[in-house]
């Protein structure tokens, strides 16, 4: 298995501008998510160079443990210097559940190194007479 991992992911254009821009997430080795990033960046650059600092304020963060739902399901939250600085990406129902994961993603945040970004994908022009121009590909059956 692999080490775990930051994923870039540039989201398109929105209405709403939180929802706009260049985020980060942390995969485990196993691809699961471990956390998220709480900002959008205007590039790359700004996304890995907040990654860099948040990696290196990890000592003096402060972790947070919430209930939500009316105390039904728990999230965690990691802050640096008072700002918001990563989430989990789902709520927990076990308060010792949440703590666990918020475990796991400083282990991991401590030792990933941020992925490459993934090129962008054109598209292929398929050629005339393809299977794949008009239809479903289907296998040859067995």
């Amino acid at each position: 298995m692999g080490q775990p991992r930051f994923l870039i992911v540039s989201r398109p254009p929105h209405s709403d501008p939180t929802r706009t821009g260049t985020v980060w997430r942390l995969l485990g080795a196993n691809n699961r998510h471990l956390g998220q990033g709480e900002q959008a960046f205007a590039d790359v650059a700004a996304c890995l160079a907040a990654i860099g600092r948040m990696q290196r304020g990890l000592d003096r963060s402060r972790q947070v443990i919430a209930g939500v739902e009316h105390g039904q399901l728990w999230r965690w939250r990691l802050e640096i210097d008072g700002e918001s600085i990563a989430s989990s990406t789902r709520a927990y129902r076990r308060q010792r559940e949440c703590q666990y994961s918020l475990g796991l993603f400083l282990a991991g945040a401590r030792s990933a190194e941020p992925g490459p970004r993934p090129p962008a994908l054109a598209p292929h022009p398929v050629p005339s007479g393809s299977p794949a121009r008009g239809g479903l590909l289907r296998g040859s059956g067995g």
